[in-house]
């Protein structure tokens, strides 16, 4: 039930679109934007699994991932 917030930042030129992916699921994205927060307002363990940050323009694309485990 607690709050998690997950930071994604990338610079770039043209600015990158940042999107946060759980999965193959997109669940945010916002271009042109410095950095993207995802925000979870009450975990659960089906809230467990990767989340994958991507930054990506024409030149290239760039990808963290983490792995969130809720017990």
């Amino acid at each position: 039930g607690a709050e998690v917030e997950l930071g994604c930042t990338a610079e770039g030129r043209p600015p990158p679109l940042l999107s946060w992916f759980r999965g193959p699921q997109v669940l945010q994205e916002e271009p042109g934007v410095p950095s993207l927060r995802l925000h979870l307002p009450q975990v659960s363990p089906g809230d467990s699994g990767t989340y994958t940050c991507v930054a990506e323009n024409r030149h290239g694309r760039h990808n963290r991932s983490l792995e969130l485990h809720v017990a």
